[in-house]
Protein backbone atom coordinates (compact mmCIF):
# COMPACT_ATOMS: atom_id res chain seq x y z
CA UNK A 1 0.00 0.00 0.00
CA UNK A 2 0.68 3.95 -0.28
CA UNK A 3 0.27 5.80 2.45
CA UNK A 4 0.76 9.59 2.88
CA UNK A 5 0.79 10.85 6.84
CA UNK A 6 -0.19 14.68 6.45
CA UNK A 7 0.73 17.24 9.72
CA UNK A 8 1.23 20.46 9.32
CA UNK A 9 4.90 20.92 10.66
CA UNK A 10 7.67 18.38 11.87
CA UNK A 11 10.07 20.70 13.36
CA UNK A 12 9.18 20.44 17.08
CA UNK A 13 11.00 18.30 19.36
CA UNK A 14 7.59 17.12 20.87
CA UNK A 15 5.65 14.24 20.84
CA UNK A 16 3.48 13.87 18.16
CA UNK A 17 6.39 14.42 16.25
CA UNK A 18 8.73 12.06 17.92
CA UNK A 19 5.35 9.90 17.34
CA UNK A 20 4.31 10.28 13.75
CA UNK A 21 8.50 9.49 13.17
CA UNK A 22 8.28 6.39 14.85
CA UNK A 23 5.54 4.97 13.16
CA UNK A 24 6.26 6.50 9.80
CA UNK A 25 10.05 4.60 10.32
CA UNK A 26 8.54 1.37 11.69
CA UNK A 27 6.24 0.66 8.11
CA UNK A 28 8.99 1.44 6.00
CA UNK A 29 11.31 -1.01 7.64
CA UNK A 30 8.93 -3.61 8.76
CA UNK A 31 6.43 -3.91 6.00
CA UNK A 32 6.38 -3.40 2.27
CA UNK A 33 4.13 -0.18 2.46
CA UNK A 34 5.01 3.00 0.54
CA UNK A 35 5.43 5.37 3.36
CA UNK A 36 5.38 9.34 2.25
CA UNK A 37 5.17 12.92 4.51
CA UNK A 38 3.47 15.71 3.61
CA UNK A 39 3.79 19.08 5.62
CA UNK A 40 1.98 22.34 4.80
CA UNK A 41 4.01 24.50 7.30
CA UNK A 42 7.72 23.32 7.61
CA UNK A 43 8.75 26.60 5.67
CA UNK A 44 12.41 24.94 4.87
CA UNK A 45 12.85 23.98 8.59
CA UNK A 46 14.56 21.10 9.47
CA UNK A 47 12.61 17.77 10.29
CA UNK A 48 12.43 17.52 14.06
CA UNK A 49 13.78 14.01 13.72
CA UNK A 50 15.30 11.78 11.12
CA UNK A 51 13.32 9.31 8.72
CA UNK A 52 14.18 6.09 7.19
CA UNK A 53 15.32 6.84 3.23
CA UNK A 54 12.35 5.29 1.82
CA UNK A 55 10.24 8.06 3.16
CA UNK A 56 9.50 10.50 0.81
CA UNK A 57 9.15 14.25 2.45
CA UNK A 58 6.45 16.76 0.39
CA UNK A 59 6.27 19.92 1.58
CA UNK A 60 3.63 22.01 0.65
CA UNK A 61 4.26 26.02 1.61
CA UNK A 62 0.43 26.69 2.50
CA UNK A 63 0.72 27.62 6.43
CA UNK A 64 -2.80 27.94 7.81
CA UNK A 65 -2.82 31.83 9.81
CA UNK A 66 -3.92 32.11 13.44
CA UNK A 67 -6.27 35.06 14.38
CA UNK A 68 -3.81 36.61 16.61
CA UNK A 69 -4.37 40.25 16.82
CA UNK A 70 -5.68 40.11 13.43
CA UNK A 71 -8.97 41.73 12.63
CA UNK A 72 -11.79 38.63 11.53
CA UNK A 73 -12.10 39.77 7.82
CA UNK A 74 -7.86 40.46 7.70
CA UNK A 75 -8.03 36.83 9.20
CA UNK A 76 -10.95 34.97 7.50
CA UNK A 77 -8.82 36.31 4.03
CA UNK A 78 -5.60 34.37 4.93
CA UNK A 79 -7.46 31.51 6.33
CA UNK A 80 -9.51 31.25 2.72
CA UNK A 81 -6.17 31.83 0.73
CA UNK A 82 -4.43 29.89 2.48
CA UNK A 83 -7.09 27.07 2.15
CA UNK A 84 -7.10 27.13 -1.48
CA UNK A 85 -3.23 26.79 -1.92
CA UNK A 86 -3.72 24.07 -0.14
CA UNK A 87 -6.17 22.29 -1.78
CA UNK A 88 -5.21 22.89 -5.18
CA UNK A 89 -1.38 21.64 -4.33
CA UNK A 90 -2.85 19.06 -2.12
CA UNK A 91 -4.99 17.37 -5.18
CA UNK A 92 -1.91 17.79 -7.60
CA UNK A 93 0.21 15.84 -4.80
CA UNK A 94 -3.25 13.28 -4.63
CA UNK A 95 -3.11 12.71 -8.60
CA UNK A 96 0.47 12.22 -9.00
CA UNK A 97 1.38 9.84 -6.32
CA UNK A 98 -2.25 8.32 -6.09
CA UNK A 99 -1.95 6.29 -2.66
CA UNK A 100 -4.09 4.15 -1.05
CA UNK A 101 -4.83 5.73 2.43
CA UNK A 102 -3.99 9.53 3.25
CA UNK A 103 -3.40 9.63 7.46
CA UNK A 104 -4.17 12.84 8.97
CA UNK A 105 -3.57 14.45 12.28
CA UNK A 106 -6.31 16.63 14.24
CA UNK A 107 -3.45 19.01 14.43
CA UNK A 108 -4.62 19.64 10.50
CA UNK A 109 -8.22 20.44 11.91
CA UNK A 110 -8.82 23.76 9.76
CA UNK A 111 -8.34 21.71 7.27
CA UNK A 112 -9.72 18.56 7.84
CA UNK A 113 -12.60 19.28 5.72
CA UNK A 114 -10.41 19.42 2.53
CA UNK A 115 -8.07 16.43 3.09
CA UNK A 116 -11.25 13.91 3.81
CA UNK A 117 -13.66 15.23 0.93
CA UNK A 118 -10.57 15.31 -1.75
CA UNK A 119 -9.38 12.08 -1.28
CA UNK A 120 -12.96 10.47 -1.00
CA UNK A 121 -14.00 12.07 -4.34
CA UNK A 122 -10.34 10.07 -5.59
CA UNK A 123 -11.17 6.63 -4.32
CA UNK A 124 -8.35 7.28 -1.58
CA UNK A 125 -9.47 6.10 1.82
CA UNK A 126 -8.39 8.50 4.56
CA UNK A 127 -8.10 8.14 8.74
CA UNK A 128 -7.72 11.36 10.97
CA UNK A 129 -5.81 10.30 14.32
CA UNK A 130 -7.32 12.72 17.21
CA UNK A 131 -3.92 13.19 19.31
CA UNK A 132 -5.59 15.52 21.84
CA UNK A 133 -8.82 16.39 24.12
CA UNK A 134 -11.48 16.35 21.38
CA UNK A 135 -13.21 19.01 22.67
CA UNK A 136 -9.96 21.11 22.38
CA UNK A 137 -10.04 21.39 18.69
CA UNK A 138 -12.43 24.32 18.67
CA UNK A 139 -11.79 27.18 16.73
CA UNK A 140 -14.66 29.51 18.62
CA UNK A 141 -13.64 28.88 21.95
CA UNK A 142 -10.73 31.44 21.06
CA UNK A 143 -12.65 34.24 19.91
CA UNK A 144 -13.49 36.72 22.73
CA UNK A 145 -16.74 38.50 20.65
CA UNK A 146 -19.70 36.93 21.04
CA UNK A 147 -20.65 37.42 17.17
CA UNK A 148 -17.43 36.11 16.25
CA UNK A 149 -17.72 33.51 18.45
CA UNK A 150 -20.89 32.54 17.18
CA UNK A 151 -20.51 32.37 13.28
CA UNK A 152 -16.60 30.39 13.55
CA UNK A 153 -18.66 27.79 16.22
CA UNK A 154 -20.76 27.26 12.53
CA UNK A 155 -17.75 26.36 10.88
CA UNK A 156 -16.81 24.51 13.76
CA UNK A 157 -19.34 22.23 12.82
CA UNK A 158 -19.03 22.38 9.03
CA UNK A 159 -15.41 20.96 9.83
CA UNK A 160 -16.27 18.27 12.17
CA UNK A 161 -19.77 17.44 10.09
CA UNK A 162 -17.19 16.82 7.20
CA UNK A 163 -15.55 13.80 8.64
CA UNK A 164 -18.49 11.68 7.43
CA UNK A 165 -16.26 11.44 4.53
CA UNK A 166 -13.35 9.88 6.45
CA UNK A 167 -13.17 6.41 6.43
CA UNK A 168 -11.75 5.70 9.95
CA UNK A 169 -11.05 8.33 13.02
CA UNK A 170 -7.97 6.64 15.83
CA UNK A 171 -8.22 7.89 19.20
CA UNK A 172 -5.49 7.01 21.88
CA UNK A 173 -8.33 6.47 24.41
CA UNK A 174 -11.62 5.61 24.66
CA UNK A 175 -13.02 8.45 26.52
CA UNK A 176 -11.87 10.77 23.89
CA UNK A 177 -13.37 8.69 21.09
CA UNK A 178 -16.89 9.02 22.62
CA UNK A 179 -16.54 13.32 21.36
CA UNK A 180 -15.26 12.02 17.88
CA UNK A 181 -18.11 9.35 17.85
CA UNK A 182 -20.94 11.12 16.64
CA UNK A 183 -19.07 12.36 13.80
CA UNK A 184 -17.68 9.30 12.02
CA UNK A 185 -18.98 5.42 11.65
CA UNK A 186 -15.91 3.76 12.11
CA UNK A 187 -13.59 4.67 15.23
CA UNK A 188 -10.83 2.16 16.49
CA UNK A 189 -9.08 2.99 19.80
CA UNK A 190 -5.30 2.78 18.91
CA UNK A 191 -2.82 3.95 21.64
CA UNK A 192 0.69 5.71 20.89
CA UNK A 193 3.63 3.14 21.01
CA UNK A 194 6.65 4.08 23.08
CA UNK A 195 9.26 5.40 20.86
CA UNK A 196 12.09 5.60 22.90
CA UNK A 197 15.13 3.13 23.73
CA UNK A 198 14.42 2.55 27.62
CA UNK A 199 17.66 3.27 29.91
CA UNK A 200 16.81 1.95 33.64
CA UNK A 201 16.87 4.07 36.23
CA UNK A 202 20.75 4.59 37.64
CA UNK A 203 19.80 4.93 41.37
CA UNK A 204 16.50 5.12 43.06
CA UNK A 205 18.14 7.51 45.86
CA UNK A 206 18.55 9.84 43.03
CA UNK A 207 17.22 13.10 44.46
CA UNK A 208 15.70 14.38 41.45
CA UNK A 209 11.96 14.69 39.76
CA UNK A 210 11.38 15.12 36.20
CA UNK A 211 8.76 16.39 34.23
CA UNK A 212 8.56 16.95 30.33
CA UNK A 213 6.48 18.96 27.74
CA UNK A 214 5.39 22.29 26.04
CA UNK A 215 5.76 25.20 27.99
CA UNK A 216 2.14 25.82 27.69
CA UNK A 217 -1.21 26.03 29.75
CA UNK A 218 -1.99 22.34 28.79
CA UNK A 219 0.61 20.84 30.67
CA UNK A 220 0.30 22.45 34.14
CA UNK A 221 3.78 23.12 34.82
CA UNK A 222 2.51 26.27 36.82
CA UNK A 223 0.51 23.90 38.96
CA UNK A 224 3.48 21.76 39.45
CA UNK A 225 5.58 24.42 40.58
CA UNK A 226 2.76 25.55 43.17
CA UNK A 227 3.03 22.16 44.21
CA UNK A 228 6.66 21.98 44.45
CA UNK A 229 6.79 25.52 46.27
CA UNK A 230 4.59 23.20 49.23
CA UNK A 231 7.22 20.33 49.32
CA UNK A 232 10.65 22.55 49.38
CA UNK A 233 10.84 22.61 53.59
CA UNK A 234 10.00 19.10 54.05
CA UNK A 235 12.48 18.33 50.92
CA UNK A 236 15.15 21.29 50.17
CA UNK A 237 17.65 18.81 48.95
CA UNK A 238 15.39 17.94 46.01
CA UNK A 239 15.76 19.22 42.60
CA UNK A 240 12.82 19.25 39.89
CA UNK A 241 13.85 19.30 36.27
CA UNK A 242 11.21 20.85 33.58
CA UNK A 243 12.00 20.01 29.87
CA UNK A 244 10.36 21.55 27.01
CA UNK A 245 10.27 23.91 24.13
CA UNK A 246 8.33 27.32 23.66
CA UNK A 247 8.41 30.36 25.80
CA UNK A 248 9.46 29.48 30.03
CA UNK A 249 9.33 33.43 30.67
CA UNK A 250 5.84 32.79 32.86
CA UNK A 251 7.68 29.94 34.80
CA UNK A 252 10.99 31.45 35.32
CA UNK A 253 8.87 34.45 36.60
CA UNK A 254 6.86 31.79 38.78
CA UNK A 255 10.12 30.19 40.45
CA UNK A 256 11.65 33.51 40.80
CA UNK A 257 9.05 34.47 42.85
CA UNK A 258 8.90 31.46 45.28
CA UNK A 259 13.25 31.73 45.36
CA UNK A 260 13.38 28.32 44.13
CA UNK A 261 15.64 29.04 41.39
CA UNK A 262 18.40 26.25 43.58
CA UNK A 263 15.83 23.92 43.35
CA UNK A 264 13.49 23.80 40.22
CA UNK A 265 15.79 23.72 36.81
CA UNK A 266 13.74 25.16 33.85
CA UNK A 267 15.30 23.52 30.56
CA UNK A 268 14.90 23.57 26.87
CA UNK A 269 14.02 20.06 24.84
CA UNK A 270 16.19 17.39 24.51
CA UNK A 271 16.70 14.91 21.95
CA UNK A 272 17.87 12.63 24.75
CA UNK A 273 14.96 12.43 26.69
CA UNK A 274 15.45 9.09 28.23
CA UNK A 275 19.70 9.72 29.81
CA UNK A 276 17.50 12.33 31.38
CA UNK A 277 15.04 9.87 32.93
CA UNK A 278 17.54 7.55 34.02
CA UNK A 279 19.14 10.20 36.31
CA UNK A 280 16.02 10.87 37.77
CA UNK A 281 13.82 8.42 40.69
CA UNK A 282 10.32 10.42 40.04
CA UNK A 283 8.51 11.47 36.98
CA UNK A 284 5.67 14.01 37.35
CA UNK A 285 2.46 15.18 35.08
CA UNK A 286 0.64 18.13 35.96
CA UNK A 287 -0.97 18.38 32.73
CA UNK A 288 -4.55 19.95 32.96
CA UNK A 289 -5.72 17.85 29.67
CA UNK A 290 -4.26 15.66 27.72
CA UNK A 291 -4.83 13.29 24.73
CA UNK A 292 -2.60 10.08 25.65
CA UNK A 293 0.27 11.32 28.14
CA UNK A 294 3.26 9.47 25.93
CA UNK A 295 5.83 11.13 28.48
CA UNK A 296 4.06 8.93 31.08
CA UNK A 297 4.35 5.68 29.30
CA UNK A 298 8.48 6.60 27.95
CA UNK A 299 9.40 7.62 31.34
CA UNK A 300 7.60 3.93 33.31
CA UNK A 301 9.57 2.17 30.43
CA UNK A 302 13.02 3.43 32.06
CA UNK A 303 11.14 2.25 35.37
CA UNK A 304 10.14 5.56 36.78
CA UNK A 305 7.50 5.49 39.29
CA UNK A 306 4.33 8.33 38.14
CA UNK A 307 2.44 10.87 39.81
CA UNK A 308 -0.02 12.08 37.54
CA UNK A 309 -2.96 14.02 37.52
CA UNK A 310 -6.37 12.14 36.56
CA UNK A 311 -6.63 14.76 33.85
CA UNK A 312 -8.95 13.39 30.64
CA UNK A 313 -7.59 12.32 28.92
CA UNK A 314 -4.75 8.98 29.01
CA UNK A 315 -3.03 8.70 32.31
CA UNK A 316 -5.89 6.50 33.63
CA UNK A 317 -5.29 4.50 31.14
CA UNK A 318 -1.67 4.12 31.36
CA UNK A 319 -1.09 4.14 35.23
CA UNK A 320 -2.21 1.14 37.58
CA UNK A 321 -2.91 3.33 40.59
CA UNK A 322 -1.55 2.36 43.55
CA UNK A 323 0.92 -0.09 41.62
CA UNK A 324 3.24 1.38 39.58
CA UNK A 325 2.49 4.74 39.76
CA UNK A 326 0.06 7.17 41.74
CA UNK A 327 -3.14 9.38 39.93
CA UNK A 328 -4.24 12.53 41.96
CA UNK A 329 -7.50 14.62 41.56
CA UNK A 330 -7.29 16.36 38.58
CA UNK A 331 -6.11 20.32 39.37
CA UNK A 332 -5.44 19.53 43.36
CA UNK A 333 -1.96 21.32 43.74
CA UNK A 334 -2.04 20.18 47.23
CA UNK A 335 -2.85 16.34 46.81
CA UNK A 336 -0.37 16.37 44.53
CA UNK A 337 2.25 18.12 46.75
CA UNK A 338 1.51 15.46 49.38
CA UNK A 339 1.87 12.16 46.96
CA UNK A 340 5.24 13.66 45.18
CA UNK A 341 5.94 13.75 49.17
CA UNK A 342 5.44 9.92 49.76
CA UNK A 343 7.79 9.08 46.99
CA UNK A 344 10.43 11.11 47.92
CA UNK A 345 9.89 10.42 51.13
CA UNK A 346 10.44 6.24 50.22
CA UNK A 347 13.42 4.95 48.07
CA UNK A 348 11.92 1.36 48.78
CA UNK A 349 8.66 2.77 47.05
CA UNK A 350 10.26 4.71 44.10
CA UNK A 351 11.95 1.41 43.09
CA UNK A 352 9.20 -1.23 43.69
CA UNK A 353 7.29 1.33 41.85
CA UNK A 354 9.25 2.03 39.23
CA UNK A 355 10.27 -2.04 38.51
CA UNK A 356 6.46 -2.69 38.01
CA UNK A 357 5.82 0.30 35.45
CA UNK A 358 9.18 -1.09 33.45
CA UNK A 359 6.65 -4.47 33.32
CA UNK A 360 3.46 -3.29 33.00
CA UNK A 361 3.94 -1.00 30.04
CA UNK A 362 5.63 -3.18 28.04
CA UNK A 363 1.74 -3.34 26.24
CA UNK A 364 2.94 -0.53 24.40
CA UNK A 365 5.84 -1.42 22.67
CA UNK A 366 5.62 -0.90 18.80
CA UNK A 367 5.15 -4.20 17.70
CA UNK A 368 1.78 -5.01 19.47
CA UNK A 369 0.68 -1.12 18.48
CA UNK A 370 1.61 -1.37 14.85
CA UNK A 371 -0.19 -4.82 14.65
CA UNK A 372 -3.21 -3.02 15.57
CA UNK A 373 -2.63 -0.49 12.24
CA UNK A 374 -1.74 -2.81 9.93
CA UNK A 375 -4.98 -4.67 11.07
CA UNK A 376 -6.64 -1.17 10.25
CA UNK A 377 -5.23 -0.77 6.99
CA UNK A 378 -6.40 -3.91 5.33
CA UNK A 379 -9.92 -3.35 7.09
CA UNK A 380 -10.57 -0.19 4.91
Amino acid sequence: MKIVYIINKMHNLAGIERILSCKMNYLAENTDHQIALLTYEQQGEKLSFQLNPQISHYSIDAPIPERGGSSFLVWMTKYYNSRQLFRRQYQKLLAETRPDIVISTVYSYPILDIITLTAHQMGIKTIMESHVKGETVSMAKYQSNRLIRNLVAQWDRYLLISLKDCNCIVTLTKDDAAFWKPYCSYLEVIPNIITVVPQKVIDYDSKRVIAAGRYSHQKGFDLLIEAWHLLTTQHPDWHLYIFGNEDRTPYEMLVDRYGMNRNVHLMPATKDITSEYAKSSVYVMSSRFEGFGLVLAEAMSCGLPCVSFDCPYGPRDIITDGEDGILVENGNIEELARQLSRLMADSALRQSMGEKAALNITRYKPDTIMKQWSKLFYSL
